[in-house]
């Protein structure tokens, strides 16, 4: 689909096959540096390149998943199909990281995060 399409079902899987369930909505940080002014004492600005690692934040629904192994697991193509837009974002080399905390009243899993060595966007 092309244009300004955004949402639908979205879909997330490691390159092993191992498929996670999303809950909510996934934010991605798909530059690979950030940058930021700072102000020099003559009024002038320079600007600084921090490099970072491409990175989504997740939320995901508690299937009682063994978070140990889900974090202790090697670095591995991650994949977030959207199902609406034909869009599929890969994050090449990529762990899952974070602090997970369960919500035991709606089931939501957060505190979790993708971090990969690059990413890219793949229109099918």
């Amino acid at each position: 689909m092309a244009g300004n399409n955004f949402g639908g079902e979205m879909r997330l899987r490691g390159s092993s096959g191992t498929a996670y369930t999303l809950r909510s909505a996934v934010t991605m940080n798909t530059a690979s540096l950030s940058t930021e002014a700072v102000r020099n004492q003559n009024g002038k600005n320079s600007y600084v390149a921090t490099l970072r690692a491409p990175s989504a934040e997740l939320t995901l629904e508690d299937e009682g998943q063994d978070m140990e192994d889900i974090l202790r697991a090697g670095s591995q193509d991650i994949y977030i199909i959207e199902e609406f837009t034909g869009v599929t974002h890969v994050y090449v080399f990529g762990r899952i990281t974070g602090e997970p905390q369960s919500n035991r009243e709606n089931g939501e899993l957060s505190g979790l995060m993708i971090q990969s060595d690059e990413y890219r966007r793949v229109r099918t």
